[in-house]
């Protein structure tokens, strides 16, 4: 039981593997395509509920709006940037993101690593234990042993 227990999580941990060594950018991709939506609708429109958001994405990644070659942002930037944080102290958005995300899957990837190392090695383990069950049975000694 406990090998297959061991199996099923490799058989979990390997397709996440590889879906992280081939895929890398898509999580951080889509996470920048999201504030660039958010960021355009409220430079464009300056609701509530997508300014709430812009400045939620702000307060949590410490940063303050986005360098844009498309025009002046510095509107959209003390509407939605924390007030403690000025317009030349605040980072760019984009790259805070994108260091936060590759920090964090970085850790990702290496926990995965671990974890995979941890069930190879508790297969190789419990099949050990299984082969030396079996097997013993044949071992016993019969017979009587006398001490002279």
């Amino acid at each position: 039981q406990g090998f297959f227990c061991f199996a099923v999580a490799f058989c979990g941990l390997l397709p996440a593997a590889c879906w992280r060594y081939t895929h890398s950018t898509e999580v951080e991709d889509s996470m920048m395509d999201v504030y660039d939506l958010v960021y355009e609708e409220v430079r464009r429109n300056a609701s509530s509920l997508r300014r709430h958001e812009l400045t939620a994405i702000h307060k949590a990644f410490l940063c303050c709006g986005k360098h844009s070659p498309f025009g002046d942002t510095t509107n959209v930037e003390h509407k939605t940037c924390p007030p403690s944080q000025a317009r030349d102290a605040g980072q760019d958005c984009l790259r805070e993101i994108q260091f936060f995300l590759k920090k964090h899957m970085d850790f990702v990837t290496t926990l995965l690593g671990i974890t995979i190392g941890f069930t190879v090695y508790g297969m190789i383990l419990t099949s050990f234990l299984w082969f030396s069950i079996h097997f013993s049975s044949n071992l016993d000694r019969k017979g009587k042993y006398i001490l002279r």
